[in-house]
């Protein structure tokens, strides 16, 4: 990212507090996904995820529930819970720093294990899913910055034990083209009872007066691609909608407003996850965290073409990564021993 030593140099304007129009819609379109493509019901028997997100949203206040204790972590964007390791988070840095960190609830360094000799470009999310012994992970090499990269790649690992600190080596390339463009994007979602990927795009008008990597925030494009098991092969991603993130950014409570709202680019997707049952898809934004509730019915990327709620969260100085973990959510920002910070504790 380009953003950070900007964001240091506003950061007091952070202080002030803002009031935001609350009375746009939030317009999606979405593009029908292929037929084929099965449900699968993830919704507790008797627990609808409209009242999951609304109880999730109605929490009030956010606090750390600990701190980051490896220093090499300094620029976090992207986190996931473990499913087998209760109380085990993962991360990983922002750009092509080739390394996972396991991370205690409280920000303990359980361990570091890394990815060599990949051509790792810009890792930017993390997400989990089901593999063929246990889970597996997947490191989304997704970032384009300069929006010049002919492909971009997720790469599938079985999840290690965070304690055995081994390299990684038993890993599968995936490799995507998007079918219009280069686009930069930091948001990987997974749709696990559909075997797909989602990738939300980070998009931004260009040529104006801003900061690079400042420009203001345009509607984000929902890309979908098959989550293939044979490495080598190239998938070509399918548009699947679109979010209108300015009138969220419009729309957002989020007080004292983030630095980057004053060139209107605080509301642009830096990092998401799925709910360990599906039923709720999380997408935050430098200043804020998004909601919407997905029901056994829909695939995650027609669950984005709903409106989502709002998740009242402590201002982060550049906020990339967010997590489900158990019935809360965790976010933590980029910088040396960040907070763990956890929504309604």
């Amino acid at each position: 990212m380009t953003v950070r030593l900007l964001l240091l140099v506003i950061a007091a304007v952070s202080a002030a507090s803002c009031t935001r129009d609350d009375t746009n819609a939030v317009a999606t379109t979405v593009v029908q996904p292929p037929s084929s493509l099965s449900t699968t019901s993830v919704t507790a028997p008797g627990t609808s995820p409209v009242d999951l997100a609304a109880e999730l949203c109605g929490r009030t206040g956010s606090a750390p529930s600990g701190q980051v204790a490896n220093d090499d972590l300094d620029e976090a964007s992207g986190l996931v819970a473990s499913r087998t390791h209760p109380g085990v988070l993962w991360s990983h840095n922002d750009g092509p720093d080739g390394r996972v960190f396991a991370l205690g609830s409280d920000g303990d360094n359980l361990g570091v294990h890394s990815l060599p000799g990949l051509g790792i470009v810009d890792v930017e999310d993390i997400a989990i899913v089901s593999g063929a012994n246990g889970d597996d992970l997947l490191l989304a090499d997704i970032g384009d910055n300069g929006l010049e990269r002919s492909s971009i790649q997720v790469v599938r690992f079985a999840e290690p034990d965070p304690t055995l600190t081994e390299p990684i080596d038993d890993v599968e390339v995936l490799t995507y083209v998007y079918p219009d463009r280069p686009h930069n994007a930091e948001t990987l979602l997974v749709d696990e009872a559909n075997d797909r990927i989602v990738i939300v795009t980070k998009e931004q008008t260009e040529g104006t007066a801003a900061p690079d990597g400042l420009g203001p925030t345009e509607p984000a494009i929902v890309f979908e691609g098959a989550l293939e098991r044979t490495a080598g092969a190239t998938t070509e991603l399918t548009m699947a909608g679109t979010i209108d993130m300015p009138a969220l950014e419009r729309r957002t409570a989020a007080s004292p407003i983030h630095p980057a709202a004053l060139f209107g680019a605080a509301g642009v997707p830096t990092g998401g996850d799925v709910h360990s049952d599906g039923s709720l898809v999380a997408i935050r934004t430098y200043e804020t965290v998004w909601v919407w509730e997905r029901d056994g019915e829909r695939t995650v990327a027609e669950a984005l073409t709903g409106r989502p709620c709002e998740v009242a969260t402590i201002l982060e100085r550049q906020g990339e990564a967010v997590a489900f973990d158990g019935d809360g959510l965790v976010t933590v920002g980029e910088g040396v021993n960040q907070p763990l910070n956890r929504i309604g504790r």
